[in-house]
């Protein structure tokens, strides 16, 4: 009984360990100062200085964002 307690602690010693997962590795997605309207049209991001859009703001309930000469508004 011994024997296979110790070759346990022995397999379990030498097992080779698990890595953990690579990190997801990100991509900038925008170069501020930039402007979009939200992907369903309720509002706009702002590219903030790491080059990730951020939530800027949303539209009022009657109206979509459109993007005019290159910039996004709220339409109503």
């Amino acid at each position: 009984m011994q024997f296979f307690a110790i070759l346990a602690l022995v397999t379990a010693a030498l097992a080779k360990p698990t890595t953990p997962a690579p990190r997801e590795i990100l991509v900038a997605e925008c170069t501020p100062p930039s402007y979009a309207c939200k992907p369903d049209f309720t509002g706009w991001l702002v590219c903030n200085i790491d080059g990730f859009y951020l939530d800027g703001g949303n539209c009022a309930p009657d109206a979509w964002c459109e993007n005019l000469d290159g910039l996004p508004y709220c339409i109503s």
